[in-house]
């Protein structure tokens, strides 16, 4: 039976919704570390675990190789990529002086239609809290894959909620760029069993009272405070990763 076009194109576009609901999947997997940094990542594995085949597998590798979360070598294959501490502090530092500068331009330009919606993502960011304070400390993949996306979803909308009214959309666009690339370093401080805890709840909470107060100076300091805190736990559990690496190469 001849191929009409429109049966090419329907091909075209299931292939591409399967694409891009695996990168969507391992993307998820990688940012809430249960596809770990340099952890191999095996193709008929990966086939079997979600039911795909090899091409879109390879197509959803390369675009997320594209965003710098997969390294792909001709010899190894894919892998998930390290993290590196030098990496943390660009992807910081960038994000000390871009958040800073839009969380100021809101405060000083949101009305209160602003500051009901920070509030409203205040709620949400809050409840993700407790999600993820509940999983204990041996979670399901599932569990965690489940309360990872809440929290990365609630974590982002409320830094969004405070930065919306900064008036620049290249501005916006870059922080949410940046964020995009944090999103996993940040979940090694929040939810990984073997990191320190912390209190981010009262982190944000004081985030979140000195925007609504409209102290651009206290909510700002709150600001870095919280990021510095993150590069700090950050670059001590890479440290800790890599000099446990070189002792397993050691032995």
């Amino acid at each position: 039976m001849e191929r009409t076009e429109r049966d090419v194109d329907d091909r075209r576009i299931s292939r591409a919704t399967i694409t891009e609901q695996l990168e969507d999947a391992l993307r998820t997997d990688i940012t809430v570390g249960i596809l770990r940094p340099g952890e191999r990542i095996r193709a008929a594995e990966v086939a079997d675990r979600y039911g795909v085949s090899a091409t879109p597998l390879r197509e959803a590798l390369q675009r997320l190789a594209g965003d710098g979360l997969i390294d792909l070598d001709p010899r190894l294959g894919a892998t998930v990529a390290s993290m590196s501490e030098r990496e943390v502090h660009d992807i910081y530092d960038m994000l000390d002086l871009l958040d800073g500068i839009a969380l100021q331009r809101s405060i000083d330009q949101g009305d209160t239609s602003w500051l009901a919606d920070i509030e409203h993502a205040w709620t949400g960011m809050t409840e993700a809290i407790d999600r993820r304070d509940a999983l204990g400390d041996h979670p399901s993949d599932q569990a965690r894959r489940e309360a990872g996306l809440l929290w990365t979803s609630a974590h982002w909308e409320f830094h969004e909620a405070l930065y919306e009214r900064c008036g620049s959309p290249w501005l916006m666009r870059f922080v949410r760029q940046l964020h995009a690339h944090a999103d996993r370093y940040q979940m090694l401080t929040v939810s990984d069993p073997g990191a320190h805890r912390r209190d981010s709840r009262a982190e944000h909470r004081d985030i979140y009272e000195a925007a609504k107060g409209r102290d651009v100076e206290a909510a700002v300091t709150a600001l870095r405070a919280h990021l510095g805190l993150t590069v700090r736990l950050l670059a001590e559990n890479i440290r800790q990763q890599e000099a446990a690496a070189r002792d397993q190469t050691a032995d």
